[in-house]
């Protein structure tokens, strides 16, 4: 979801620029992703939260490159959809078939 589109800015906390300094920092500025996608440089540069919410925790949160962070996202919406990445939706049965 873009930023344009989304109200998850205005539920950030006011320190929240300092809380994604102190991720970049502890990440050295790598990518955390417990697995790369193919278009990732290891250069992070977005602060992601590992669990959904408005946990804003330092534990909760990791240091991602752009291309690490939108498949993460993306897959979060499948998920959210009730889809996993490479499994269809389970067929339904046909109204006639016994």
């Amino acid at each position: 979801m873009a930023w344009s589109s989304s109200h998850r800015r205005q539920r950030l906390p006011a320190n929240w620029e300092a809380i994604r300094q102190k991720v970049k920092a502890r990440a050295r500025g790598r990518c955390e992703a417990l697995t790369h996608v193919a278009d990732c440089d290891g250069i992070g540069t977005d602060c992601d939260h590992i669990d959904q919410g408005d946990d804003h925790r330092l534990s909760n949160l990791r240091w991602l490159s752009g291309p690490c962070h939108d498949a993460k996202t993306q897959a979060e919406a499948r998920e959210a959809q009730g889809m996993v990445k490479g499994s269809p939706l389970p067929r339904e049965r046909h109204p006639g078939a016994r």
